[in-house]
């Protein structure tokens, strides 16, 4: 089958900053107050406290980076790869998260829209062991997301990939040129 070169030149990047939740946030909130306790501390009771100091500051840098999470949705033609981005600057981790081929896609809809039926059929119907989710939204409750059904293609051979997303209206407009009849999302709501 011939692709149409217009379809396949489409090219699209775009990054999704996961959302800290509440008790990252405390954790973090909690290293930094002993960080200046133990620097106050320290400033009354001499060097002693030095090393507790810079030891939870240093923890608390390095949390900060494994916890700031970025998914970044890169298309080229029917080729999806969505990236896992997190670490240190010093030592960033960049995990290729889910390939999807968007021609073995089936649906991409709003959450809990009628349209969605067909792919979560799908999904439910498959065993436990052939089915696969990634999360890869903000994860933000006031951001709905979308959620995308597809074949897996890869080491996802054979199962059904369920995808929650957060795209923009600009991918989501890529995604409906590539795939006309299986979008039913709508940007204003993104």
């Amino acid at each position: 089958m011939a692709l149409n070169p217009e379809i396949t030149s489409i090219s699209y990047r775009q990054s999704v900053i996961r959302k800290l939740t509440t008790l990252q946030k405390v954790i973090l909130f909690l290293l930094y107050v002993c960080v200046f306790i133990f620097t106050f501390l320290g400033t009354m009771w001499g060097a002693a406290l030095l090393i507790p100091s810079l030891g939870t500051l240093f923890f608390a840098w390095y949390y900060k980076g494994v916890v700031s999470v970025t998914y970044e949705y890169q298309l080229e033609g029917y080729d999806f790869v969505i990236r896992r981005l997190s670490g240190t600057r010093s030592k960033p981790v960049n995990i290729e998260f889910a390939h999807l081929d968007l021609q073995q896609l089936i649906v991409i809809s709003d959450q809990f829209t009628p349209q969605l039926a067909e792919g979560e059929t799908l999904f439910n119907a498959a065993a436990k062991e052939d089915r696969v989710t990634y999360y890869t939204s903000a994860q933000d409750p006031d951001k709905p997301s979308c959620v995308l059904y597809a074949h897996g293609i890869g080491p996802e051979e054979g199962m059904i990939v369920r995808v929650y997303l957060q795209p923009s209206s600009q991918l989501l407009h890529c995604l409906n040129k590539l795939c006309p009849g299986k979008v039913f999302t709508h940007a204003d709501l993104i």
